[in-house]
């Protein structure tokens, strides 16, 4: 009678664990999502990312990206606010879209490659991509076929946020080459560590190489490898009232303007700045609308409220200069206005209601350099050091100098000090490897725009300094 009940009781144990192992993967398997009509009624749309120069990045204190702003002009459009949700790796990003926490999802690596057909839909593609060889040989360069070039070894970035589909790549490389599969460099640190060696390619994403940075674009040679992938949001398995709407918004966004100066503020080359050094003050600024001696038309300004703040007026105009060309008027791509080129939060922050004029904008930029002196009086010792962290706080945000410097502690350089040490690792804020570092909060910076912004101030100053009373 025991032995009867004991395996009765067995048979019901094994029976409640089954069900209830089925009704575990059940709940697993189902997309929890919220419909068009949810999304308009809570007016917010979510959007899940993780930080790279592509997807979402932070600069100058304000959000960026390219898909991003594919983002907010969805946003826009269904009139709801944008709520980004920035993560540190794909996997969460996944967790979040499965779990109906986030709308969409922004990974342009990722979506590259369409990988997971089963478990997410994807909407209509906003950009097309395609890989491309770099050959970086110079004695080669009129070749018309990467089978005639004299290269021995290719190189492919294994980066996870790259995502290489290494299966489309098979025919492109005979087995005389040299295949070699770099896991601790990106595209960029590849190329800029290769750009002056002979008979090597490297095979990346073509919209990187215009994201390079890389000095002399016309010493290298490229071939188009016909992958023809396609870059898009990632959705809940089959949300199909946000995905028809959200494709019929980027159908009609394609063929603007809107979409062209979206494309090329992101996938445009940028240039290395390099310092301006003026023998005619004229050509500090706007000729003809300033008296000779002068730096420019808003001398006095300057140094009005550099005397209100305690700065040595050369040095804001310096700023003003390399920032706007005292124009003030101008709008930076990214929504900086006026002389001190500053980013409306952050000039009504500072008390500037309008930064189109003149007097409001400078006192504001001066403001906020004031605020970032005396969070830098604090952490270095040094005043010359101080005004370098200072002027690259300005140009980037705080954040990602905060976050430079630590990584310079980290690895045994001088965090108190800015060239060759914190500026250095500044620029591996460019790399995954270092962006994605735990001590880093911002992640991806653009860096090179910062260290050459501390380089020209600094170069215009002393040359200010020099040349006017």
């Amino acid at each position: 009678m025991k032995k009867q009940y004991a395996y009765f009781l067995f048979l019901l144990l094994m029976l409640f664990s089954n069900c209830k192992n089925e009704q575990a993967i059940r709940v697993y398997n189902i997309n929890r999502y919220k419909s068009l009509s949810q999304i308009l009624e809570t007016k917010k749309l979510i959007l899940g990312t993780t930080i790279n120069p592509i997807s979402f990045y932070f600069y100058r204190n304000s959000y960026a990206g390219f898909e991003y702003e594919i983002a907010k002009y969805i946003s826009t459009k269904l009139k709801v606010e944008l709520e980004v949700l920035p993560v540190s790796n794909d996997s969460m990003l996944y967790d979040l879209l499965q779990r109906g926490e986030i709308d969409l999802a922004a990974n342009n690596y990722l979506s590259l490659n369409h990988s997971y057909p089963d478990q997410f839909s994807y909407t209509a593609p906003y950009f097309k991509s395609n890989l491309i060889a770099i050959i970086f040989n110079q004695d080669t360069l009129k070749s018309n076929s990467m089978k005639h070039l004299g290269y021995s070894k290719i190189f492919i970035p294994t980066n996870d946020l790259e995502h290489i589909p290494y299966k489309k790549m098979k025919d492109i490389y005979h087995t005389k080459y040299q295949v070699l599969l770099d896991d601790s460099s990106s595209s960029f640190e590849l190329m800029r560590k290769l750009i002056k060696k002979d008979s090597v390619a490297i095979i990346t994403w073509d919209y990187l190489l215009k994201l390079s940075n890389l000095e002399d674009l016309s010493k290298v040679q490229t071939f188009k490898i016909n992958t023809d992938c396609n870059m898009s949001f990632l959705t809940s398995f089959d949300n199909h009232s946000l995905i028809d709407t959200v494709n019929s918004i980027i159908d009609d966004l394609l063929p603007s303007n809107r979409y062209k100066e979206i494309s090329n503020r992101y996938f445009s080359n940028h240039k290395i700045l390099t310092i301006e050094d003026p023998t005619d003050p004229a050509k500090s600024g706007k000729k003809n609308r300033f008296k000779m001696g002068s730096i420019s038309p808003y001398d006095e300004l300057f140094k009005t409220y550099a005397k209100q703040y305690h700065f040595e007026w050369k040095l804001i105009a310096a700023i003003a200069f390399k920032e706007s060309n005292f124009n003030p008027d101008i709008e930076s791509p990214y929504g900086a206005a006026g002389l001190m080129q500053l980013m409306p939060e952050t000039g009504k922050k500072f008390g500037a209601d309008n930064l189109f004029n003149p007097a409001q904008n400078i006192k504001a930029g001066v403001g906020y350099l004031n605020y970032l002196r005396n969070y830098w009086d604090k952490k270095v010792e040094d005043s010359t050091q101080v005004m370098y962290f200072v002027i690259a706080s300005y140009n980037s945000g705080q954040g990602h100098i905060i976050d430079a410097q630590k990584l310079a502690k980290k690895y045994g350089a001088n965090p108190n000090a800015w060239f060759d040490n914190v500026e250095l690792y500044l620029s591996l804020l460019m790399e995954p490897k270092y962006y994605k570092d735990p001590e880093c909060k911002l992640g991806y910076c653009k860096a090179t725009e910062t260290i050459n912004f501390v380089k020209n101030v600094d170069g215009k100053h002393q040359f200010y300094i020099e040349h006017f009373k």
